[in-house]
């Protein structure tokens, strides 16, 4: 438990500013959610033991769907499901990220312009469009597939962004000065550059986080996510497909919008807070 409070305690000093640290406290608190959520949650998962269409009460505290399934419990499970996929599909949008803007920014010539001829192809799609064709083309979407989905889709942004400063990074003195030393070219992008450039990593990285969570609740919602999973995403496809509109159940609702707009504002304020950071450094390093 101390290494716990002391992880904790070490990512609340990563923020200096009141947006970051709000940020950290809102995903902290799903975190909690999703990590001790079959000990929170008032009754079992797909529980269907209850009335239909129970409006919120000391019982129900967000009432029940049609299938007689307690809101609230349905919404601590699904937050299991979508925090996963936002953070592993964020992970591997940023390795993908790093190292294509890294290769095509610290290379450049022939293989630069081609790599990012590759990323400008892709951009001509529009991604949410891309992963509804390959989610249709597979034979099952379990949760893992989603994950693969996103995170081999999303990495475009990204690069490009890594690209850009890793270009600025590449003309700086104790690159040449690397150089002289002999080091490789992989040792210089990954040992020197990359770490300059970490606050550009950590803000891209609650972006396409962010995307992974928006991308798995359209996709749940549009029915082409893990039929067996619960997820915010599941739920209003659910509430939609079953009519909650008309049974004015807007608890059936409502609960899972805010609760992807919550998450993905905790990871939009981290990532100011990220930027305010790296730009109050960058100022004070000018002067």
């Amino acid at each position: 438990m101390k290494r716990l409070f002391s992880l904790v305690k070490a990512f609340w000093n990563l923020f200096p500013g009141i947006k970051g640290k709000l940020g950290f406290s809102i995903i902290l608190v799903f975190v909690i959610i999703a990590i001790f959520g079959s000990s929170i949650a008032p009754y079992k998962k797909n529980n269907i033991a209850f009335e239909s269409w129970l409006a919120p009460s000391g019982k129900h505290w967000l009432g029940t769907d049609s299938y007689g399934q307690d809101v609230l419990s349905q919404m601590i499970y699904g937050t299991q499901t979508s925090l996963l996929v936002g953070i592993v599909a964020g992970f591997i949008t940023t390795v993908i990220g790093i190292l294509v803007g890294l290769v095509a920014g610290y290379k450049g010539g022939w293989i630069g312009g081609g790599l990012m001829r590759i990323v400008d192809l892709f951009l001509i799609i529009p991604t949410l469009a891309l992963m509804i064709i390959l989610a249709s083309f597979l034979p099952s979407m379990g949760v893992m597939s989603t994950i693969l989905i996103i995170g081999l889709l999303s990495w475009l942004y990204m690069a490009r962004s890594i690209r850009s400063q890793t270009m600025s990074e590449r003309e700086s003195g104790y690159v040449e000065a690397a150089r002289m030393a002999g080091m490789s070219d992989i040792e210089i992008m990954f040992r020197e550059i990359m770490p300059n450039i970490i606050p550009v990593i950590l803000a891209n990285l609650v972006l396409v986080t962010t995307q992974a969570v928006l991308a798995e609740a359209g996709l749940s919602f549009l029915g082409l996510g893990d039929p067996t999973a619960v997820s915010w995403g599941t739920i209003l496809s659910l509430a939609h497909a079953n009519n909650a509109i008309m049974f004015n159940a807007w608890w059936w609702l409502l609960p899972p919008g805010l609760a992807i707009a919550g998450l993905c504002f905790g990871f939009i304020l981290i990532g100011n807070g990220i930027l305010d950071r790296y730009q109050s450094t960058r100022g004070n390093a000018a002067l």
